[in-house]
């Protein structure tokens, strides 16, 4: 695969000199861009959609800068970045919803309430909230320690789990630029049909016009 500078920089040269024609084939290629952008991102351990903003928001005013008056290269990028946003978010929810689970397990099996207190709904929210704003929430529910988890003394048992945090950290990056790389893809279909889909359309309002 090409580097993704050098995709940026043709792509730049493209939209300088007008070479892309029509806002269909011009949002389609910025977004196949955005993707490879995404793609050859590396992800840090910690605030990994912070990470592909900031990769995403370069790019794009590389983009529009490059071509101000097509709009639809700005409005692909701040799609885009909604889409890491949303990814970003919902993985977070789902998180807290885990550690909900899991306190309300324990407290079936007869643990004090006190000691594992279940997350409220308002909690929840409030918390997916802050994952817009670095450090994410992923980075944050990595640092709180376990209550029930009993400090380990042997190096061994150290090494170990080190590792099995590492393979965890490694895991969320990769599921995050996966499911951003899977809504990237949505919006190419989509804007590869949605053409079609408004053609369609026009015909058969035409065609009811005319029957009335």
């Amino acid at each position: 695969m090409p580097d993704v500078h050098v995709l940026v920089n043709d792509f730049v040269v493209k939209l300088r000199k007008r070479k892309i024609e029509g806002s269909k084939a011009t949002a389609k290629q910025t977004a196949e861009l955005l993707r490879s952008v995404i793609s050859q991102q590396r992800m840090p351990h910690v605030n990994q959609a912070g990470a592909l903003i900031d990769a995403i928001k370069m790019v794009g005013e590389q983009l529009i800068a490059a071509n101000p008056v097509e709009l639809a290269v700005g409005n692909i990028v701040r799609r885009v970045l909604h889409i890491i946003r949303e990814e970003d978010l919902s993985l977070a929810t789902a998180a807290i919803g885990g550690l909900n689970l899991s306190a309300e397990s324990d407290e079936d099996d007869g643990v004090d309430r006190d000691d594992h207190p279940v997350l409220s709904a308002a909690a929840v929210a409030a918390a997916a909230r802050s994952t817009l704003r670095p450090p994410s929430l992923q980075a944050l529910l990595e640092d709180v320690p376990n209550p029930a988890t009993v400090p380990r003394s042997s190096s061994s048992g150290g090494d170990s789990e080190g590792k099995s945090k590492s393979a965890d950290k490694t895991s969320k990056s990769w599921k995050l630029k996966h499911n951003v790389i899977e809504a990237v893809n949505e919006l190419i279909q989509d804007i590869s049909t949605c053409h079609e889909q408004i053609a369609e359309q026009a015909v058969e309002h035409i065609h009811q016009k005319y029957l009335s």
